[in-house]
Parts: C-alpha cells; structure tokens; sequence
C-alpha cells in the first residue's frame, strides 16, 4: 500500500492537506512549497470530495479535473518539490454516498480517506458536526432535541458504517466528533459507553485494513490530537498502522504538531519517530 510503504521509510511527510479546491486557504503550489521548505519528501494534496449535501468546505464536481490537472502539473514541473500525491478526502453521508460509491473509486487517485463529518439527525437529515464548537452546540439544541449522546452514537455509527463499506485507504480523525461533543459534555470521553464505540471502530479498522491517521491539526490551538491519545494504547495493541497528518489549510500548517505526536508515539512504544 503506497501509505504504509511512505511510513515505513521517514516521517518526512504529510498526507492530508487542503488548497484553494476546498476549505484551504492557498494555493496547491504555495502548500508543496511550504513542505518542500522544511524537509518533506512526500507531500499529499486531499481536498474535501464533492458532496451530496450544501457545503462551504467542499469542492465542487467542476472542480475536480482542474485539480487533478494541478497536481498534474506540478508532479511534472522543474520546481523542487515533495515527491507529490494525488488525494482525496471522501466524505461519508450515508450508503448511497461515500468514498465507496462508483464514482470515487473511478478518479484517478493515488489514496483515499475516508472520515465522517456529517450526521444524520433524528429525521434522517445530514448535518454538519464539524466547525466550530458554537455552532454545534446551536445545532444540538435546535437539530438534534438536545441529545448529545444520539449525536456521538450516530458519528460513530457513520465511522464504523463506512468502515464496512471500504473503497479508502486511510481512516481519517476518527474521533473527530469529540471535539464540539466534549465541549457540550466535558466527561463524555470518560464514560464506558462512549469507550466501546471506539472499541469497535478500532476493530472494524482492522478488519477493514486501512491505515489509522493521527491528526495533529489542533494540538496546539486546542490542545488534543485525533483520535485522542488516551486510545492510541487501543491501536498500538490491534498493530494498526498509522500516518500521522497535519490537516494543513495554510502553508505555515504543513507541519503543525506533527513532532510532538512522534515523540508521544515513540513514548508509548510505537517505535517512532523513523528519521530520514
């Protein structure tokens, strides 16, 4: 698998990034040369897909072959740069739409990830769980009847869901939800419930054979890494194999927090850092 064979050999890299095709706030070429400036030998370019629902972070299907056409062009320019890849990562909404479905596994892409960010509400309408914490706890009262737990447990079944689905590569932030959710309820990761969900997305990740992202995107504006690292024990015992990306939107992002998730890594006998 090209993910595992890049994190086999250095951690010189970064899978998960966003440009000017999504929510991303510079150009593809300004994020490549940003890698390129500390250090990196493999860059990964993976806009928000296409998606079925309303989105503001989302590219749109037009925009599609002028971004595989960038990344065209800067995989065959004379510029040094990250040896370069063509990503996406896929939304999953619901059976009929998901990184899955016919059209996704079409593109030309050289990895998938797969991650959740919508939930369904108690009518079957998706709704937007990720951004920010205000937003979500206006959601939860006005969409969700003030039922947190409904809306964790419906995140997760999304996540494991997809899982079984496949058609990815890569698992990504698969805990994401806890971000806005511990904010509603600070002792919701503590509860036993909630640790069985991530007991079973840890095991449906194995069955499903993809490879497990540890998102450094917040650790120093927020303080936690995705999934968070009271349950890296959890994916160090099933032998998943991991990726640590930086969910860049801005060039100074391409390395953010990455560090110190390899030395937590290598704290807690994962092995890492690897050098190159």
């Amino acid at each position: 698998m090209l993910i595992t064979d890049i994190t086999a050999k250095t951690d010189r890299y970064n899978l998960h990034s966003h440009t000017q095709f999504c929510d991303g706030h510079a150009p593809m070429e300004a994020m490549a040369r940003a890698a390129a400036d500390r250090g990196m030998l493999h860059y990964g370019f993976s806009p928000h897909s296409p998606i079925c629902v309303e989105s503001g972070a989302n590219m749109s299907r037009e925009n599609v072959k002028p971004y595989l056409d960038e990344v065209d062009r800067l995989k065959s320019s004379s510029i040094e740069l990250p040896q370069l890849y063509t990503g996406m990562e896929i939304d999953f909404v619901s059976v009929d739409f998901g990184p899955h479905i016919d059209y996704f596994q079409r593109l030309p892409l050289d990895y998938r990830i797969g991650s959740v960010h919508f939930v369904p509400n108690q009518d079957g309408i998706p709704v937007d769980c990720d951004g920010s914490s205000e937003r979500f706890i206006r959601y939860l009262k006005e969409v969700f009847a003030d039922d947190l737990r409904y809306v964790v447990e419906k995140y997760f079944e999304q996540v494991l869901t997809m899982l079984e689905r496949g058609g990815f590569d890569m698992l990504g932030h698969l805990d994401k939800i806890a971000q806005n959710a511990s904010v509603a309820d600070p002792e919701i990761e503590r509860q036993p419930w909630y640790e069985s969900l991530i007991d079973d997305v840890v095991s449906h990740a194995k069955t499903a054979n993809v490879v497990v992202e540890i998102n450094t995107k917040y650790i120093n504006e927020k303080g936690r890494f995705f999934p968070h690292e009271q349950w890296w024990q959890k994916l160090k015992e099933a032998k998943l194999p991991i990726a640590v990306n930086s969910d860049a939107h801005w060039p100074e992002k391409v390395e953010e927090g990455r560090a110190q998730a390899f030395e937590k890594l290598d704290a807690s006998g994962f092995g890492f850092p690897l050098k190159q």
